[in-house]
Formats: structure tokens, sequence, C-alpha cells
């Protein structure tokens, strides 16, 4: 009775669900009321909420409108097999126009209806919640619709009887995330096949000296097999030297300096190609690579082949 007053039938929709009279409905309202110690049939739906929600009404719940209205996050309560929203709090009021509490879900939100149904299905049907990430929809947002993405998970709310009367949807915008990524993944692409077509050899390492990337022209100068270890550590293979044919330490290295935080200028070197069998005079370059905060987060090394006059 308790869940139906919360769900907000009237005494003649009770009657009819329960299959008694509206009489007795109405006096079993009366009941609880007076159970309750309230005068209103509002204040016993906040009473059953308090239940659904926390078990037991022997608690300070001053703080439950802020967990709802003021939660940073959206939250619809649905009811019923068909989803009739109850109630949104004001973060999600912001994806949509108008009033749709009251509305079952298809008509509240028909853009999305199809997608969004099976899972509120499921949840409803299985009582085990579900979780999405980047979710496609289309919401309202900067004031108009457009395609947007959401994290959300769908939570059934169950009656004290253990039988799933409705659910939530918790979720948030996602949506600059998203397009920042996107974005990001345009230009490293742009990036990458510039990368490639360059006619300067190019690597770049981590600050710990690991390889993150080599392009076609650094990977064929310097003899670099494909499946090369990722770590900068195994330099004899190169057995790289300086413009006079002096060996040098790991830490003399241009692209080794440069993650030492020194930019090196322009200068000759020769370094063995393994997969040539020869050595191949080299003009390198390098410099830090920093982050925001101005730390050196890795190095890059250009290179290009000295042509023999």
């Amino acid at each position: 009775m308790l869940d139906l007053v919360v769900m907000g039938r009237g005494n003649k929709a009770i009657a009819s669900e329960l299959g008694i009279g509206e009489q007795a409905a109405k006096e079993h309202v009366s009941t609880l009321l007076r159970r309750f110690g309230v005068s209103s049939r509002a204040a016993l739906a906040e009473i059953g909420t308090q239940l659904q929600i926390l078990g037991t009404t022997d608690v300070d719940v001053s703080w439950l409108p802020y967990l709802f209205a003021g939660a940073p996050i959206g939250i619809q309560v649905l009811r019923g097999p068909d989803h009739t929203v109850v109630a949104v709090n004001a973060m999600n009021r912001r994806a949509f126009n108008g009033d749709i509490v009251g509305l079952p879900f298809r008509e509240a939100f028909p853009l999305n209806a199809d997608r969004m149904l099976a899972l509120l299905d499921s949840v409803y049907a299985s009582g085990e919640p579900i979780r999405q990430y980047e979710f496609e929809g289309t919401w309202l947002r900067d004031g108009e619709l457009q395609t947007s993405y959401g994290d959300f998970v769908v939570q059934p709310t169950k009656g004290r009887d253990g039988s799933v009367k409705g659910v939530m949807i918790f979720g948030s915008d996602v949506t600059d995330r998203v397009l920042a990524r996107r974005r990001a993944e345009q230009v490293t692409a742009e990036q990458l096949a510039v990368f490639d077509l360059m006619q300067e050899g190019v690597i770049v390492a981590d600050s710990g000296g690991r390889i993150l990337k080599v392009n076609d022209a650094a990977r064929q100068l310097a003899g670099m097999p494909a499946d090369m270890p990722r770590s900068m550590e195994p330099v004899e293979m190169f057995k790289i030297r300086d413009g006079d044919g002096r060996p040098l330490a790991p830490a003399e290295i241009p692209l080794m300096r440069a993650i030492a935080g020194e930019t090196v200028p322009w200068a000759d070197y020769i370094a063995y190609n393994p997969e040539r069998g020869e050595d191949v005079r080299l003009r390198v370059s390098a410099r830090p690579v920093r982050g925001a905060n101005g730390a050196v987060i890795g190095g890059v090394v250009v290179m290009r082949r000295l042509r023999r006059e």
C-alpha cells in the first residue's frame, strides 16, 4: 500500500491494482497516516521514499534533498514496467524541455527511447544494474538538441518484498571529454601522417629513454628493425660515434642528452646500420620535450644522412 502511495496512485487506482473496494483503499491509507503520524499523502509518500532508500525512518534525512535535487549528476526516478517518470533532479532537467514527470519514458524521451528502453526493460526484469559508458544520445545541450555522450548506471529499486518496482538512472554528461579525445585522436592521426612523410628521420622517446615513435625515414637511416626493443639501453647495436669516429658513451648520445634537458645543436655523427652492415654518416640535432609544468617528459632527435662529396 505504501509503495503505491509513493508511486502517486489515488484511491481508485490502488483499489483496482489490489482488487479491493475504493472505500477499503481509503481506509488503508488513513491507517498509514495514523501509523506514521502524518496528515497528508505527500508526507506519507516522503516516508515511503525514505524507507525505500534507507530501509528505516529512524534517521535524520535533512540531507536527502541535497542528495537528490542538488546532486552534481543527473538523476531520474522511474516506476513500473512502462518506466513512468516519477522525479528528476535539477541537473537532469537541463537535458530536456518542459515537464516530463508523469510521462512514460517513451513519451518523455522519444529520440532516445528505442535504445534506452532495452536497457531499462532489462534492469526491470532482472533486478540487476547496468552500466553504460559514453552512451550516445540526442539531448538538449547548450539550449539546442544535439548528439551528446553520457556515462550512467541504471539501478533497480525494490519494494520491501524484494520485487522490482522501478529503476533509477544516475548519469553524467561526458560530451566534452569524448569530443576532446576525438579531436586529439584526429590531430594525432594527422601528425603521424606528416611524421611518416618527413624525409628527415625522427625518433621520440619518453623520459626513461623508451622509444615512443620512429618514422620510416629514421628506421631506414639507422637500420632499426621493426621489433627492436623500446629501451634505448642496448646502444651497442648502433655503435654511435662522433664525427671523428670516437665511440660515445650512452649519456653522450644526442637523444639521451635531450632527455637530460639539453638542447643539442646540429652536429655530425657516425652510426652503424645493422640491416645494411655498414656505417652511415648522419647530421643530428636533439631537444627535450617538456610538459605543461616545464619538466622534461621526453626527448626528440632529428637526423638526416650526409651525402658523400
